[in-house]
């Protein structure tokens, strides 16, 4: 039996996670970075044994790419509640710092010092490129599934009609069923697209609070 808040946040030995990292988002952030970079790692490792080794090994591979996306699929499970939470939290904080900036700027030599406005602008900076290091490292992931796809096609161009052309095909159909994609909450894309939308988001907003605001 299983026991969640709202269909949502599990009520079990991950709470407690969920709870730290809110409390400290910047290391959650840099944690799943490095999870996410040290499975691209682990999968350009895997698409080079995939293309030099021979036909005895392609189940072998198959079983490593199959407990990669295993391993991610236990991670993904509670990774998408916290990072929405760390969005909702830090976006609205995005926006109102890059509009602060924008009085002090306004009111420059006034309010302000040229070495505060510079350390403030550095911070957002900082937390933006924080926001979006774990969906470049996801992006990459993503990038070496293509790869690993293209080169199991080629190898079943360049093998044809021999007798492990089936076990390449298996792999290559178990690749295309798990590719290893991440969205959040199957809405939001996890890859190289997402700083794009923050920025976007940000953008926008930021525009109308300059119009009802009218600073300038």
């Amino acid at each position: 039996m299983r026991f969640t808040l709202f269909k949502v946040v599990p009520l079990d030995w991950a709470l407690p996670v969920i709870i730290l990292n809110l409390w400290s988002p910047d290391l959650f952030l840099v944690v799943y970075f490095f999870v996410f970079y040290s499975v691209y790692c682990r999968l350009k490792v895997l698409n080079r044994l995939v293309y030099i080794s021979g036909g005895e090994h392609i189940m072998l591979n198959l079983d490593i790419y199959k407990s990669i996306a295993d391993t991610l699929h236990v991670v993904k499970k509670y990774y998408n509640i916290i990072y929405v939470l760390i969005i909702i939290l830090i976006t609205p904080s995005l926006i109102f710092a890059t509009y602060t900036g924008l009085v002090r700027f306004k009111n420059f030599g006034e309010t302000d010092t040229y070495i505060g406005y510079l350390v403030r602008m550095i911070f957002n900076v900082e937390r933006f490129i924080l926001l979006s290091s774990s969906a470049v490292s996801a992006g990459l992931v993503i990038s070496a599934v293509e790869d690993l796809k293209l080169i199991l096609l080629d190898r079943i161009l360049r093998e044809r009609e021999t007798d492990h052309e089936p076990q390449l095909q298996i792999f290559l159909d178990y690749v295309s069923s798990r590719p290893l994609r991440f969205t959040l909450f199957k809405v939001v894309p996890m890859d190289w697209s997402l700083p794009v939308l923050i920025l976007n988001l940000c953008i926008t907003y930021q525009i109308i609070i300059v119009q009802f605001t009218n600073i300038y």
